[in-house]
């Protein structure tokens, strides 16, 4: 695709956006490329035209390409061959060269070596990588406040366990009283404790598990959310957050537990 865009002068490339009826989101006015679906593996021949607003010139091309959508937030718009834009629109005030690099992981250098050698000439030179990773900034630290949320509503559930048992053990103590009066083991009641507070804890994990999964599963594959983005669920993630938070909530548990084991029979039978 890129080769053809190097040697014809009749083609150009269109970026996801701009197929998808998008085109110019966020970069001034919208362009709607109709007749090509980015989803698609090919497409049918499409036909633009492209006009300069002052003089009237114009030129058509046809559409060869699609750039993927991960991309499409750097290379954004429509891309013709140079010598057919200069036709169009005269000399352009300034050019743009793309550099690939064998080791992406020193663009922002390599960026920094070319604006040293070509100082004099006043070429500016930016990392593609490093401009990407500024423009994911901001919905990253959302994301990141987000899940310090939900983890502050974990630690409070987990601690709501805990005087949940503290709790049962005081409504309770006729009851364990009873218990052992009739032959259990200090270990069997806290043991019964233990299983109690693990049934609800396991009950809300797979409840809130479930619940996540649903939803953001209808999210990303909902006609609002971009398409051309894979569904993937961080299984090793989740299982560690669950693990955690059954642990805690044992943990938890456990104090109120050995007190409830630890009641005097008489004084429990004579609790009013």
């Amino acid at each position: 695709m890129w080769q053809e865009l190097k040697t014809r002068p009749d083609v150009a490339v269109v970026d996801h956006f701009t197929a998808g009826g998008g085109g110019g989101f966020g970069f001034g006015e919208s362009i709607d490329l109709k007749g090509i679906d980015p989803d698609d593996q090919t497409f049918d021949p499409v036909m633009i035209t492209v006009r300069n607003a002052v003089t009237g010139a114009t030129a058509d091309f046809q559409v060869i390409g699609v750039i993927d959508f991960g991309a499409s937030a750097s290379f954004f718009g429509i891309y013709i061959p140079d010598a057919t834009f200069q036709t169009v629109f005269g000399e352009p005030m300034l050019t743009r060269h793309l550099v690939g690099l064998e080791d992406p992981g020193e663009s922002k250098a390599a960026a920094r070596e070319i604006e040293a050698t070509l100082l004099s000439s006043g070429v500016q030179a930016k990392s593609i990588k490093a401009q990407i990773e500024d423009g994911q900034r901001l919905t990253r630290n959302f994301f990141l406040l987000m899940q310090a949320f939900a983890g502050l509503g974990l630690f409070v559930g987990i601690a709501a366990v805990g005087v949940v048992a503290f709790r049962t053990v005081v409504e309770r103590r006729q009851q364990i009283g009873m218990l052992r009066a009739i032959g259990y083991k200090r270990s069997t009641v806290a043991l019964s404790f233990l299983l109690e507070a693990s049934f609800v804890t396991l009950l809300g994990i797979v409840a809130g598990v479930g619940l996540a999964i649903w939803l953001s599963y209808f999210l990303v594959t909902s006609d609002e959310f971009p398409s051309g983005v894979s569904y993937t669920i961080p299984w090793f993630r989740i299982a560690v957050i669950s693990g955690f938070a059954f642990g805690a909530s044992l943990l938890m548990t456990y104090i109120p537990a050995r007190q409830a084991a630890s009641v005097p029979i008489a004084e429990a039978l004579r609790y009013e």
